[in-house]
């Protein structure tokens, strides 16, 4: 791509890289971005961490002006960072890195070619390889998420456009997010209430806007699964991420009421309420207004599992202890059948990847 740069120096793109607990990965991140193929001026990357580590601090100011590093130890939350990072930008489009993932050399130039080309464009969605902690390919349950390009338009209906979404959305995450920055700006102070589930704040916001939204079939990122603070598989984390995905879908309903996203909204808030319910002895009973958005989305996606998530609801009624350990371990047992392998050890040789068996949302 020729260079197109804002004859004022303002960068097109702005990279928000996020960084939290997972500082050895950090520098490979930023590196990624730093090595794309789009020329330097149009883009800008900014990183925008609570911790404070000297020789990352260190790189990072060796860096330049092509990087703007941001340190606030009052940011914990990701919702923050990526309040912080957007209100910085200064690029008409942004685009989302977690601290422990990469992006292909191409990232950048394509997403860019493909908002210039389309107007309209107000969030673009790429997909994601699967990689280790020392960055191994790997091959399982996302790959087998459906390669055709989705196209969420103005006049498509809202329930359809759902349900294609969540049957292509697959653990994607922020790193494979782009949107134009105008339309996420009034929400910032919301996205500063969520500690995870910011993929769906993005996702709400762009389609309770005017424009189109994409989920586009080029592998343009690297999601890394490992074991880390913020990636520990055991119930009670479980339980607190069950607790946050309500609250988030509680706050996205009052979002996007009234519009097109509604629907999406609802969905999250209701599948949130019931796996909760399960997991979590303590949780709320979820009403039934909830658990009929989940079960209307479940229908229309012909997705036999949420008539076994009814059942263990109605046990849950007689046994909430006993119920939510059984659940807990078969929602575990099922996530390790899904069989992550690195792609050397693709039954040919070696172990499979020491992977966490079920991806959070992060």
């Amino acid at each position: 791509m020729r260079d197109t740069g804002d004859p004022n120096g303002r960068p097109y793109i702005s990279v928000i890289v996020t960084a939290h607990d997972r500082r050895q990965f950090l520098q490979g991140a930023v590196e990624s971005v730093l090595s794309q193929t789009l020329p330097a001026s149009e883009f800008e990357v900014l990183v925008v961490k609570f911790m404070r580590d000297p020789d990352l601090d260190s790189w990072l100011e060796r860096q330049g002006p092509r990087v703007r590093a941001v340190t606030d130890e009052t940011l914990p939350r990701l919702g923050q960072k990526l309040a912080r990072g957007i209100e910085l930008a200064r690029g008409e489009v942004v685009c989302f890195l977690e601290d422990d993932d990469r992006y292909v050399p191409e990232k950048l130039e394509t997403t860019v070619d493909r908002f210039r080309r389309e107007p309209g464009l107000v969030y673009l969605r790429n997909r994601n390889r699967c990689i280790d902690a020392s960055g191994r390919e790997l091959l399982g349950p996302y790959a087998r998420i459906s390669d055709h390009e989705l196209t969420i338009s103005e006049r498509r209906p809202a329930e359809l456009a759902l349900v294609d979404f969540i049957r292509h959305y697959g653990a994607e995450g922020n790193s494979s997010i782009a949107v134009r920055r105008s339309i996420v700006v009034p929400h910032l102070r919301r996205l500063s209430e969520f500690s995870t589930s910011t993929d769906w704040v993005l996702f709400v916001s762009a389609l309770s806007s005017p424009g189109s939204l994409v989920l586009g079939t080029r592998v343009l990122s690297e999601y890394r699964l490992h074991d880390s603070l913020s990636q520990s598989p055991n119930q009670s984390a479980g339980q607190r991420l069950g607790r946050e995905i309500v609250r988030t879908g509680e706050i996205l309903v009052s979002m996007a009421r009234g519009t097109r996203a509604e629907r999406a909204a609802r969905f999250l808030r209701g599948r949130g309420a019931v796996n909760w319910y399960l997991m979590d002895p303590g949780a709320d009973r979820p009403s039934f207004e909830k658990v009929r958005d989940a079960a209307w989305t479940a229908w229309l996606r012909r997705e036999p599992t949420f008539a076994i998530q009814i059942a263990w609801c109605g046990l849950r009624l007689l046994a909430p202890h006993a119920v939510s350990d059984a659940y807990w371990e078969y929602h575990r047992r099922d996530s390790l059948r899904q069989g992550w392998r690195t792609v050397e050890s693709d039954g040919r040789d070696g172990p499979p990847g020491r992977v966490p068996g079920d991806p959070p949302e992060r």
